[in-house]
């Protein structure tokens, strides 16, 4: 927010240095961002009055002039096209400095001597974002016979002003305006506004019989004015010198004004040619797929839920955005309509942000405006409109559908030694509020607070307290002792849980990597995922980053892409992060955590089945399974299996496919595991159990099975232990064998089988009810049979 310092002190009375302004509304919460001293590089500058002006013989681009300073007649020879005879503009004297720190001397153009220059906006300072666009490559002239030949030019365009830069919080809507911080000054200084003048709408007799309608939802007030008999021309140079001073170019007395007025108080209005309008005013949301083509001349494609202002025939503006080509103001308007609307902050930040298109209207409307804006600041232009343009105010119109009923707050005083650690006398926080126009009518220790209509971040005790903070200076509050019981930090069961993981992974070899969690729809298809129930997102900044990841195994796979492009020859990573999931008929998405494995080189299929069997035994995590699935698309079939724990899945294992490998451009072999965190958090104990070593002796069987070839070592492990009565301790498969020696579609499966007790010493007879239990159990449920 700029705030010209010689604007601001149009309602407030204050002649404090500017850095005591700025540290002071600086300790009240709006930060300065930066401070300009205009014009500072400006000298010798003033103004002149062109006597003559006539044709270089010698050049058909340069003219000759005389030109009075008040005190002298110099002659300046010029190449600008747009001067004529009796013009005021800007002199650069002999021995003066411009802008950009150009001396200018006296030279001789075309043989004859030029005795200065005329000066352009540009030249003066003036970014090229704000100069007028008639003065684009032209020197600017001063429309004001009343100017004082000779006078600094820093005076007739305050440029010797100061503009400071505010940095406003979302929260501070009211503070995006000229008044919104001379209102924070005053209150800082302990003053009041000086009163601003409004034009009293009652004295206003309607002639016109235009109706206007509101059928959309999202416009709760709609006031307008009809104004007759205006000529379009500049504005006046104190207006156009606010506006260049705010940073906004000046274009022509009337949309100059509705820009006044917006930075003056905040709440946009627009200016329709009247005699380009046909019949009554509509308030409407858009057809899908509508098309308008705005001032700036883009035709753009709405939606239903954007908003437009429409006469009987056609639409004139995309409400509180931008209006459209067809009602525009040109240099031919007479009269003109004037709206101040009402529409609220989630439909045009919703319609800016389709349509990518920022304006400064929308940029206020986004941050929220109130109802009772319309009509308050429509007064207020038809009163400068008066002042400054000769013109027939026709009508007043004001429908409203806002039902504004003013913010009461009942405040006891009490809270503010609470949550101040400072004693205030009613007295004094009266007057603090009153500064803020926040009225109050005081009951012993509670003040009945009524918020002014432009605060509409006030709402609870604790919002009063900020502003009694603010004003009494959070700088002179004494530090005072906590009362609430202290507490000891630490960290939650979740993150202690996955940092175990991380020290586990990291002192199994694993180097962790962290990847974004947006993707892009490519990556999901290059891996062969389903993209089913992704969560999109709604401004990415790209097509790669426009998903939000539901696996880990995409980002993993690109991982060991990218390493192998590096000529990494061996890698093996893991990344614990979070999954987003979308769940029909709500609309946030539940965030789950995972953890993903991923290796190549020497690392391999049973290395990587290995560490999660580790992993999942350190956290105490029973009954770990590696179930074989055929049906994971972009895992290689026969490589890849389901990881289960106590029966649930809590994730899978395998060999990424050798088509999503070439999808990548990998030439090796890459295997990758997922584990839900969640899941195995559930299961898991951190708390270690010690047990005494076993005294008895281990006694040890080899077993050789004859079974199909599609049976796999876990089923028959399973069977194993169903038999064991607690007694088998560990179970080695130490040899598979296909060939002669068995029959055809057949393999022999041989194990070594370790049983152990607690209380006694095994004998034979023990061992061997177990065993035959184990193989008549494993002939009837696999057919297995021991080889002879």
């Amino acid at each position: 927010m700029l705030l010209p310092i010689k604007w601001a002190k149009e309602y407030i009375n204050i002649d404090n240095d500017i850095m005591e302004i700025c540290d002071k509304v600086t300790l009240t919460g709006s930060h300065v961002e930066s401070i300009e001293k205009l014009g500072t590089e400006l000298e010798n500058i003033v103004i002149g009055k062109i006597l003559e002006i006539y044709r270089h013989e010698n050049s058909k681009k340069l003219w000759i002039t005389k030109v009075d300073l008040g005190n002298e007649v110099v002659q300046i020879v010029t190449a600008a096209q747009n001067l004529k005879q009796f013009d005021y503009v800007p002199v650069a004297k002999v021995n003066s400095t411009l802008a950009d720190g150009t001396k200018i001397m006296e030279a001789k153009l075309g043989g004859e001597i030029s005795q200065g220059m005329f000066c352009s906006y540009k030249e003066l300072g003036y970014a090229d974002s704000v100069i007028p666009k008639e003065y684009k490559d032209g020197v600017l002239r001063i429309f004001d016979e009343n100017i004082v030949l000779g006078t600094d030019i820093r005076e007739i365009l305050d440029l010797n002003d100061i503009v400071v830069e505010f940095e406003i919080t979302p929260n501070r809507p009211d503070c995006l305006s000229i008044v919104g911080m001379a209102r924070e000054i005053s209150a800082s200084f302990d003053k009041e506004l000086n009163k601003i003048n409004l034009k009293n709408l009652k004295e206003i007799e309607n002639k016109s019989s235009l109706n206007i309608n509101i059928s959309a939802e999202n416009c709760k007030r709609y006031s307008a004015s009809i104004i007759k008999n205006i000529k379009i021309e500049e504005s006046n140079r104190k207006i156009q010198n606010y506006l260049l001073n705010a940073g906004i170019r000046p274009i022509n007395n009337i949309v100059d004004l509705t820009n006044f007025l917006m930075l003056e108080f905040g709440q946009p209005l627009h200016a329709f040619d009247l005699d380009k309008l046909e019949g009554d005013i509509t308030v409407r949301n858009a057809f899908e797929g509508e098309k308008v083509v705005t001032l700036d001349e883009v035709e753009r494609t709405l939606s239903s839920e954007d908003m437009l202002i429409c006469d009987s025939v056609k639409p004139i503006a995309i409400a509180g955005v931008m209006g459209l080509k067809n009602s525009e103001i040109d240099e031919n308007t007479k009269n003109i309509l004037v709206e101040s609307a009402y529409f609220t902050k989630k439909s045009i930040k919703s319609t800016s942000k389709r349509l990518g298109l920022k304006s400064e209207a929308s940029i206020r409307y986004e941050k929220g405006l109130t109802s009772e804006h319309t009509i308050n600041i429509l007064s207020r232009f038809l009163y400068l409109l008066e002042k400054n343009v000769k013109c027939e105010i026709d009508s007043v119109f004001d429908v409203d559908n806002a039902n504004f009923v003013p913010t009461k707050i009942e405040f006891n005083t009490n809270l503010v030694k609470r949550l101040l650690g400072v004693e205030i006398e009613n007295s004094k926080i009266v007057r603090y509020l009153n500064l803020l126009e926040i009225e109050t009518e005081v009951k012993d220790d509670v003040i009945i607070c009524t918020i002014p209509y432009f605060r509409t971040d006030l709402s609870i005790q604790e919002d009063i307290v900020e502003e009694i903070g603010r004003i009494y200076g959070f700088s002179n509050l004494n530090p005072t002792p906590i009362l609430a019981p202290n507490t000891i930090g630490k960290k939650s069961s979740k993150r202690v849980f996955e940092d175990k993981i991380k020290n586990i992974l990291l002192n199994l070899g694993l180097y962790e990597i962290t990847t974004y969690s947006f993707i892009g729809g490519n990556i999901i298809g290059k891996t062969k995922m389903n993209a089913l129930n992704t969560v999109k997102i709604l401004n990415p900044l790209g097509e790669e980053f426009s998903i939000m990841r539901k696996s880990l195994i995409p980002n993993i796979i690109d991982v060991l892409a990218k390493n192998l492009n590096y000529k990494n020859d061996d890698l093996l990573v893991y990344e614990l992060g979070n999954t987003f999931h979308s769940v029909e008929g709500e609309k946030i998405p539940i965030e789950k955590k995972k953890l993903a494995i991923g290796a190549y080189g020497k690392y391999e299929f049973y290395y990587l089945k290995d560490i999660i069997f580790n992993l999942l035994n350190i956290l105490n995590i029973e009954n770990v399974e590696f179930v074989k699935n055929n049906n994971i698309e972009y895992f290689h079939s026969g490589v890849c299996a389901d990881v289960l724990a106590n029966g649930e899945k809590i994730g899978e294992i395998g060999q990424i496919s050798y088509e999503v490998c070439k999808n990548f451009s990998i030439k090796k072999n890459i295997f990758v595991c997922e584990i839900d965190i969640e899941k195995i958090r559930d299961k898991s104990s951190l708390v270690k159990i010690y047990e005494p070593l076993i005294k008895y002796p281990a006694v040890k069987r080899d077993l050789a099975l004859v079974v199909d070839k599609n049976i796999d070592s876990g089923e028959i492990e399973k069977i194993f232990k169903e038999h064991s009565n607690n007694l088998l301790k560990n179970v080695e498969l130490f040899d598979v064998y296909i060939g002669n020696q068995v029959s055809e579609g057949k393999k022999s499966m041989a194990y070594k089988l370790t049983f152990q007790s607690k209380d006694k010493t095994l004998v034979d007879e023990d061992i061997n009810s177990i065993i035959d239990d184990m193989l008549s159990d494993l002939n009837e449920k696999l057919g297995a049979s021991l080889r002879s």
